[in-house]
């Protein structure tokens, strides 16, 4: 062994200089061995002793291959060879058939003091965990992940445990930093994955993590989770953990690995787990991102392939390059029938061209567009379309434009109603006005004629005969007159139908042989013996019936047919119309005129709107304004060329009551006093004297407050009025319903009468219902007056 002793201090005697350095060398963990020039061992260190020689038994004498090899004779040359034979030194990663794990051998020439080369110094360090770190570092580094994929996540806690040598870890997202609840993401126990859950971390690990980066548990002398707990069957002895935290620092996760052994090399673990949760916290806020998006596409394809809205997206010239599947529900069309055609293949031609333009240059800016228009349903049906177009730009720079379209024919068409109705409000308002005061007036012409009738009756013919034939026409004037007041009046404001439970059979009857005496034209009838009782006022459903039926009879100037249907009808919550759910009679006039063009179609029913010379144009204003007040409905389809069909709705009635007042055909005469209310002048000179005809003695006043003075005053002097006639309207101040209910206040038994040129007032409507005795409406003749003053009497 002195050749081993070369460069040791003089100081020191040789034993002393070799016990030091095999001191040294003893407290190594590497391997160390000194070989002579064949390669047999002469010395070695503790670390390699304690390993091989209760194996092998003492290693002195051998050859080195033995402990490391097994044999003289290995397969591959050993790192050792190159330095026996020369080299200056040898360091070489390998691994041994003897020994497991991965190994650095370092290998350097020992000399002589005349610098022969006389044997080799070895050192064996064990790198197998290093190796183990470095190779899951390695995958961490290179390693790609579908995007979405859990896998990268799950083998990242699996290669976190081999590189630690651990059994057991975890990694879970948390919600809020405020509640130690999680989801694990990945679970590794015993070299599988476990099944995801629900976990509560426990509290002093969770505490840990939020005040610092990392926990660190070792000689747990209790159990860190609950025996009955998914987790209560791992043997944990140390634990060591870190928080994931998103790019803002908020944390949204737990890394965790737990051992049934103390963990070693405690400051490197904490790195690579550090290292590890960094690369886990980038991959879960990108898998939390993904699943965000992923889900918020699953919305929208939801959302966009199952709206009502059609949705549809075209290039930057309008073709169809997308369309949602309820295409073939609002239009007709299956989606292979739209793609790649434009867009405005399909709008009407009228609104093509604009629409079109205006298209392509908002496209073009980039800019958002709205607007209405009609789309050809695969039926060739025109239906109104409200749409929305976005444009945007693509990720490649490509203009695309996206089209929300909702079908608005029922809302036009309700909104037509709307507007329609609004029409005929404003329209009632200025009539009820103005057909009040022309009544007034038109009572006074109308009875001064009957009056003169009858004054010039007496005279000596012929001349006599010649006047009555003059006032007859004009009397005939003044009932035309009548007549279109009471259309004006029919949707003046107040003017209540005043309904009854009958036949709607027998008014179409009885109105269409008057409203067709005369005419060249036939009219067919199918009138089932089934038809439900209607609730209607009489006289305003046969002024609808005449109404639609001269116009059939004036759209055939060469005559033609005119069929007339009625049918029990039965609307429901699927019913495409502006009606109550419950039973209708419906009644269809159709001719075979010119028909009625699409321009005029929609404006019909307008108050004024006529195509005729002669017409006033409130004929079918008249006519819709009375089937509203119903709560029926009136509709209208027209062909050119090929006529014209009038469909009215009219409610139901449960029960069928027929009523027959019976009027008096002549004069009755009668006697006694009779009060008479009007501000008109011209009314009280009249009613006066048609009074007197009668046989009546009439007092006047203009005023309620006057009429109850007098007719107090009568009954005190025991010469009271046998009836009382009271203006309903009396400007600036007291009508006739103030008055009756003071007139009542005093004589209970009274008998009023109510006159006004409001015809229908819901007082007039109903005049009972208010406390009067019987209602005559302006204008009026003397045969009127007459007829009312017998029922009362």
């Amino acid at each position: 062994m002195t050749k081993n002793l070369q460069g040791a201090s003089p100081s020191n005697s040789p034993v002393q200089s070799v016990e030091k350095w095999e001191q040294a060398f003893d407290a190594l963990t590497d391997q160390v061995m000194i070989l002579d020039s064949s390669g047999t061992i002469v010395w070695t260190n503790r670390a390699i002793r304690d390993q091989v020689q209760p194996r092998i038994g003492p290693l002195v004498g051998h050859h080195y291959r033995t402990p490391y090899y097994g044999t003289t004779i290995p397969k591959n040359p050993p790192p050792w060879e190159t330095v026996l034979a020369g080299a200056l030194s040898a360091v070489v990663e390998t691994q041994f058939p003897s020994i497991p794990g991965d190994f650095l051998v370092s290998c350097y020439p020992l000399f002589d003091s005349n610098g022969i080369q006389w044997g080799v110094i070895s050192v064996v360090k064990d790198i197998t965990e290093r190796k183990r770190i470095d190779e899951a570092l390695r995958k961490i580094a290179q390693s790609d992940p579908a995007p979405g994929s859990m896998a990268f996540l799950r083998f990242l806690v699996r290669d976190l445990c081999q590189a630690l040598n651990v059994p057991y870890a975890i990694l879970a997202e948390l919600e809020s930093p405020a509640h130690p609840v999680t989801q694990t993401v990945a679970i590794w126990a015993n070299g599988t994955f476990g099944e995801n859950m629900t976990w509560n971390a426990p509290p002093a690990i969770f505490e840990a993590l939020l005040k610092v980066k990392g926990c660190h548990g070792d000689n747990l002398e209790s159990p860190l989770f609950p025996p009955d707990s998914p987790l209560g069957s791992w043997s944990i002895i140390s634990y060591l953990g870190t928080a994931l935290r998103g790019q803002t620092g908020k944390i949204i996760g737990l890394l965790l690995i737990f051992s049934p052994v103390a963990i070693r090399n405690i400051h490197v673990a904490q790195s690579i787990i550090q290292l590890f949760a960094a690369r886990a916290a980038g991959e879960l806020q990108r898998k939390k991102a993904e699943d965000a998006l992923r889900d918020s596409e699953q919305r929208y394809r939801a959302i966009v392939e199952h709206a009502y809205d059609l949705i549809i997206e075209t290039t930057a010239t309008g073709e169809c390059q997308y369309v949602t599947p309820n295409c073939l529900k609002v239009l007709g069309y299956g989606t292979a029938d739209m793609l790649g055609k434009s867009f405005f293949d399909f709008v009407h031609p009228e609104e093509r061209g604009p629409l079109s333009a205006s298209f392509h240059s908002h496209l073009k800016a980039l800019q958002e567009i709205d607007m209405v228009c009609r789309l050809q349903t695969k039926q060739s049906e025109w239906r109104w379309f409200e749409s929305h177009i976005h444009p945007f730009r693509t990720s490649v720079g490509t203009v695309v434009g996206v089209i929300v379209t909702r079908d608005i024919t029922e809302w036009k068409r309700l909104e037509e109603e709307r507007i329609r109705a609004t029409k005929l409000e404003s329209v009632g308002l200025l009539a009820g006005g103005i057909a009040h005061d022309f009544n007034n007036i038109l009572t006074s012409v109308f009875a001064n004629i009957g009056l003169a009738k009858m004054v010039t009756a007496k005279q000596t013919p012929p001349q006599g005969e010649k006047v009555i034939e003059r006032l007859e026409a004009a009397e005939k004037a003044c009932l035309r007159a009548r007549d279109l007041t009471k259309q004006l009046l029919t949707f003046a404001k107040g003017g209540a139908p005043v309904k009854s439970t009958t036949s709607v059979a027998s008014i179409i009857t009885d109105t269409i042989q008057f409203a067709l005496r005369g005419s060249a034209v036939r009219c067919t009838t199918h009138l089932p013996d089934d038809l439900w009782p209607v609730e209607v006022d009489e006289g305003q459903i046969s002024q609808v019936i005449q109404n639609l039926v001269i116009n059939s009879d004036q759209a055939m100037p060469d005559g033609g047919t005119i069929s007339v249907v009625a049918k029990n009808f039965l609307v429901n919550a699927q019913t495409t119309l502006p009606l109550k759910s419950g039973k209708y009679v419906c009644v269809s006039v159709a001719d075979q005129g010119i028909g009625i063009p699409d321009d005029h179609l929609q404006k019909i029913f307008d108050p004024y709107f006529t195509t005729k010379q002669k017409g006033s144009g409130l004929g079918l204003a008249t006519t819709y304004s009375i089937m509203k007040r119903h709560g029926g409905h009136v509709t209208v389809t027209s062909s050119l060329g090929n006529g014209t069909c009038f469909t009215l709705y009219l409610p139901a009635s449960t029960s069928l009551s027929t009523k027959n007042d019976e009027t008096p055909e002549s004069l009755v005469q009668g006697t006694g006093r009779i009060l008479v209310m009007d501000d008109e002048e011209d009314i009280q000179d009249v009613l006066g004297k048609m009074l007197e005809h009668l046989g009546f003695d009439v007092d006047f006043t203009d005023d309620g407050l006057k009429a109850v003075a007098l007719y107090t005053r009568a009954v005190q002097d025991g010469n009271p009025y046998v009836a009382t006639i009271l203006d309903l309207t009396i400007p600036g101040g007291m009508g006739g319903k103030e008055t009756l209910r003071l007139i009542k206040n005093y004589d209970p038994e009274a008998k009023v009468i109510v006159s006004s040129g409001y015809s229908n007032d819901p007082v007039m409507a109903h005049a009972s219902q208010f406390g009067f005795s019987g209602f005559i409406a302006k204008p009026y003749n003397l045969l009127d007056l007459s007829k009312v003053l017998s029922q009362i009497f």
